[in-house]
């Protein structure tokens, strides 16, 4: 008995012993919740064996504890908030699929191709296959529409294949019918995908120190794909947050800022210090509110697929996996495009001698340009463009270095004057870059790389930028369908370093199905 009493002493002084009363089993079940600082982070943690508690009690009947003042000087107008387990609005998503398959089945039956019964069945099992597939799932952070129309694609499948299975067992009917039944269906589900319908962008709260919290929103708000509603910051900041975004001092509001604030993704940034046990409660806290996760991992334009999650002697990490720089995908790139290159340089002959042409008669001079540019592993090498400057523009640009107006190592202005009347035009249309497919044939240059790069400014580069020549230089790249001129220094060279780390085929053949949308649009062709 004595032991008894001196475990039951030690035990007494830890934790309390919480007795429940009936006249404060409410007060005592939000306390139990809701901690002293108004977060929810220890509201489902498991207590001791032999401490009696309240019973936990679901978030869903709790009132939203108090969210804390803003600490900006600007409190924007009260967000309507949702309830914890608010339902994604989806009936009207449901209820459109379910009149277009109805619609499409009465016109087969009327055609004759189907019986009724058939027909009807195989629309009425359209939106719950189509709910199984995550068609009304709300926009998961980062889902692209091509991600969510890939889902309407692959339910258009699988009923396809289920209906065909399951038609001879139930009713007999024409297996072509029935599977250009179900295409009809997958069409008219895709539609919106395709007519670009607007969808409530995702709200998100984000958390972290007061510098990654301000650079997460300014690129989110740039990007025009998610909605940051709250922020919750480690400390106090002098400096505000871009835009009327509620800020909250202390990342133990964040599951509350996101409750009260109806927020689709909470995502804690890089640097936010949180311990695994802080993480794992965060987690716990979001349970019910139809809240999701989202932890920064601090890489810098690393696509996913070259990333997994993998648990190692009970660790949690995750893997990056090399980017593509050498190997049998490569040798296949400069296959394909150095073909490609003489197939287009050869078509374009005619074009190409009546463009040089026209430049020897508008000022005197050769018609070709040569300069030096530094290629793969920083060997030079000579590019070739149709000249659309002076014959003395080299030496003109020693005397203009005032009139830069570009940052960093670039050197642009929007009205040169060395430019001809006929070089601009053949800038706007990017004609005066033809004669690269040369460079690109000889093995010079790539169809799709980096920018390529002049000796002065590879001198001037330091760490990051020298990365972008572990690789060919290219005729068009990121930095040519997002931009051209018109982009920093600081965008140029990481949108080059995006490319170089997530090089593969697919990537390519976007780059060149958009270059030709950024020639006819003439943006930054200057």
């Amino acid at each position: 008995m004595g032991m008894t009493q001196v475990v039951t002493d030690m035990v007494s002084g830890v934790v309390p012993v919480v007795a429940p009363d009936p006249a404060t089993d409410v007060a005592g079940m939000v306390a139990d919740v809701v901690t002293a600082d108004g977060s929810l982070l220890d509201r489902q943690i498991p207590r001791p064996r032999g401490v009696n508690t309240l019973p936990l009690v679901d978030p869903i009947v709790l009132a939203p504890p108090a969210v804390p003042e803003p600490v900006t000087a600007t409190v924007v107008p009260e967000l309507p908030q949702r309830s914890a387990t608010r339902p994604a609005p989806t009936w009207p998503a449901v209820v459109l699929d379910l009149v277009l398959a109805l619609g499409l089945a009465v016109v087969s039956v009327s055609q004759g191709r189907l019986e009724l019964p058939a027909a009807i069945a195989t629309a009425l099992a359209w939106p719950p296959l189509l709910a199984v597939s995550g068609r009304y799932r709300r926009q998961a952070l980062g889902q692209s529409r091509g991600a969510r129309l890939g889902v309407v694609l692959a339910a258009g499948a699988r009923t396809a294949v289920l209906t065909l299975a399951v038609s001879p067992l139930v009713w007999h009917a024409d297996a072509l019918a029935l599977a250009a039944l179900v295409a009809g269906f997958t069409v008219a589900s895709a539609l919106p995908f395709v007519a670009g319908v607007r969808r409530p962008l995702p709200r998100v709260v984000l958390a972290g120190r007061p510098r990654d919290v301000r650079e997460a929103v300014a690129h989110l708000r740039a990007s025009g794909t998610h909605e940051v509603v709250a922020a919750c910051l480690t400390r106090v900041s002098k400096t505000p947050v871009e835009g009327d975004v509620p800020v909250y001092v202390g990342l133990q509001a964040s599951s509350t800022a996101a409750h009260d604030h109806g927020a689709d993704a909470l995502v804690v940034l890089p640097g936010a210090k949180l311990s695994p046990v802080e993480v794992r409660r965060l987690h716990w806290s979001l349970s019910g509110m139809g809240t999701e996760l989202f932890l920064g991992t601090g890489l810098l334009d690393v696509e996913p697929q070259r990333t997994r999650v993998m648990s190692t002697a009970g660790l949690g990490v995750l893997h990056v996996g090399k980017p593509t720089l050498r190997g049998p995908r490569r040798l296949l790139k400069d296959l394909v495009e150095r073909t490609l290159a003489l197939l287009a340089l050869i078509l374009a002959l005619p074009l190409l001698a009546a463009l040089a042409v026209a430049i020897r008669m508008e000022t005197p001079g050769p018609a070709f340009f040569r300069q030096e540019r530094i290629g793969r592993d920083g060997v030079p090498f000579t590019m070739l463009k149709l000249r659309s400057m002076g014959v003395d523009a080299e030496a003109a640009r020693l005397g203009m270095g005032e009139a830069n107006e570009k940052d960093g190592v670039l050197f642009k202005i929007a009205q040169d004057p060395r430019i001809t009347p006929l070089g601009s035009r053949l800038r706007r249309y990017s004609l005066d870059e033809l004669p690269q497919l040369w460079n690109v044939v000889r093995g010079d240059m790539s169809l799709v790389g980096p920018r390529p790069a002049l000796p002065g400014e590879v001198a001037r580069y330091d760490v990051d930028p020298r990365r972008r020549l572990v690789v060919k230089p290219g005729v068009t790249g990121l930095w040519q369908v997002s931009g051209r001129s018109d982009l920093t220094w600081a965008e140029s060279v990481r949108l080059d370093l995006k490319y170089v780390e997530n090089w593969s085929l697919r990537h390519d053949l976007s780059i060149l199905v958009r270059t030709v949308r950024a020639v006819l649009g003439h943006r930054g062709a200057y």
